[in-house]
């Protein structure tokens, strides 16, 4: 009796969207039973932060690795993405399957409300620390930002002197030939978290954002949008955004190329983990498995440009073996403590500095 009373009370909350599906369920963990679990699920819908067109390229790389199963990939970026999962938990109208989330306490939260689904990668200690939260979400990729110029558009002694400072923006010949971009999203916010760092208030802080401000950029709210401007010659350079997508653009033939000057925030960006309510559990955590795993770090490497969280993949990126490219000097690490704290106050503080000194 006792028994069917816990049953009928589990039906009841699983009826309610308050537990998931695959709370009562076990995976296999061995590869070839997982994935013929996942082909009788036929595909999986991956939500993702990343610019389209490189990620669908990574999933193309999955599906030729494990026919039978589709890879439905829709870009919701940052805490837009937060905000839409949630809408759905609270509608128990389950949709995704994997979540990449360009912002750390998008994801950290949802995994704090219980709404991610515990499930640790067989190549998990082959990840550092910093880029995984407990056995639940995964940072596959580091994301760091640079400054991205068109080439036809500044010159070798402008490339030195944006090299050389985060001030070098500030130059009188850059007025009004730069973009900018007011996103909330990770690789939008970490430039700024660090221009705002209490430790660095004498070199940077309000006062140089109400400086870049008054250089007059364009402000774009989608920062891709502004880098296909810088692309398409419009403007100089942006100010900022990441080399990852600097690399997917350059490979295609974009006249570009990018400075990341000393400190350069690098961060583990856009963490990924299987929904506690995946309507397909099985291709989710094959999905998961696979974009932590050697062969996916080195897809994800090539196909989107940036470079690998796990440890021993060597750097096989082609633009790291031309003449102009440099590595990162020094890292400036972000505190995620102040990053969870400040994010919406910092990126509210810039785009009013922009509305109030800007054009």
């Amino acid at each position: 009796m006792f028994a069917n009373l816990l049953s009928r009370l589990a039906a009841g909350l699983l009826s309610l969207g308050l537990i998931g599906a695959a709370s009562a369920q076990s995976f296999p963990m061995n590869e070839a039973q997982l994935y013929e679990a996942a082909k009788k699920e036929g595909k999986l819908v991956w939500y993702e932060s990343a610019p389209l067109e490189a990620m669908k390229a990574v999933a193309a790389e999955f599906e030729k690795k494990y026919p039978g199963i589709k890879v439905e990939v829709l870009r919701i970026v940052g805490v837009q993405q937060y905000q839409r999962f949630l809408q759905e938990v609270q509608a128990n109208r389950h949709a995704a399957d994997i979540l990449h989330i360009s912002d750390y306490p998008s994801m950290a939260d949802l995994i704090e409300q219980g709404h991610v689904a515990e499930w640790k990668v067989p190549l998990h200690d082959r990840i550092p620390e910093m880029f995984r939260i407990r056995n639940h979400a995964y940072a596959n990729y580091t994301t760091d930002n640079a400054i991205v110029y068109n080439v036809n558009k500044v010159t070798p002694e402008e490339v030195k002197i944006l090299a050389a400072s985060w001030k070098g923006v500030l130059d009188p010949r850059f007025k009004g030939r730069f973009a900018v971009s007011t996103m909330k999203c990770g690789a939008c916010y970490a430039s700024l978290h660090m221009f705002l760092d209490p430790k660095l208030s004498k070199e940077f802080g309000p006062d140089f954002l109400r400086k870049v401000a008054e250089q007059k950029p364009a402000v774009y709210g989608e920062v891709l949008v502004g880098l296909d401007r810088v692309i398409a010659g419009e403007h100089d350079f942006t100010f900022w955004t990441w080399e990852g997508i600097g690399v997917t653009h350059w490979q295609k033939g974009a006249p570009i190329r990018w400075v990341r000057p000393s400190p350069t925030p690098e961060f583990g960006n856009s963490w990924q983990a299987v929904s506690k309510y995946a309507p397909r559990p099985n291709a989710a955590r094959l999905f998961q498995n696979w974009s932590m795993s050697v062969e996916g770090a080195e897809v994800l490497q090539i196909k989107y440009g940036s470079r690998t969280t796990m440890s021993g993949i060597e750097d096989k990126r082609p633009v790291t073996k031309e003449s102009w490219y440099q590595p990162i000097k020094e890292v400036y690490p972000v505190d995620v403590k102040r990053w969870e704290q400040n994010f919406n106050k910092d990126l509210e503080l810039w785009a009013k500095t922009l509305q109030q000194h800007g054009r």
